[in-house]
């Protein structure tokens, strides 16, 4: 019984050191006239664009169903294919959104400034942000381990 006991435990830190959970998280602009909790002050510095945004995230890896690298002429860039709730929930916050901006964040760190032209209904998304394709690659990994993972009715095939 010991030895299935280490042998798990050694599995798992194993398993847990090689690809460190990290975070995606969507955040909606606002107007910096509202009070502080519901308005961070965020600097994006591969653009330098300061924006207030809103400091709960609309959408997070756990909305992701599956991630995929896509390459593009500027690099690796991430197609990101949302649960149906993540899916419905981009869908009304671009809706909302029109004309305003998303910043997304990897680690707590902004990478990208997203801003809404249209509605996106088909619960995918291409980013491309402000990370190397080393980050880019280990991003993608951390969130098809990681991400939140039910059954999706809706599920159209989509490889990683």
């Amino acid at each position: 019984m010991q030895h299935w006991l280490l042998i798990f435990l050694v599995a798992y830190v194993t398993g847990c050191a090689s690809t460190p959970v990290q975070t995606l998280r969507f955040h909606e602009q606002v107007t910096g006239d509202l009070p502080a909790a519901y308005a961070r002050p965020v600097t994006v510095h591969s653009t330098g664009q300061r924006l207030v945004i809103n400091p709960k995230p609309t959408l997070t890896e756990r909305d992701v169903l599956a991630a995929k690298l896509e390459p593009t002429t500027a690099g690796d860039a991430i197609r990101l294919k949302f649960d149906s709730q993540g899916a419905n929930r981009l869908a009304e916050m671009t809706t909302r959104l029109r004309g305003q901006s998303v910043v997304v964040f990897a680690n707590d760190r902004p990478i990208a400034v997203l801003l809404v032209e249209r509605a996106n209904a088909s619960g995918e998304l291409q980013l491309l942000g402000d990370l190397t394709d080393e980050q880019t690659k280990s991003l993608v990994k951390s969130l098809n381990k990681t991400a939140h993972r039910r059954p999706d009715p809706g599920d159209t095939k989509f490889e990683p």
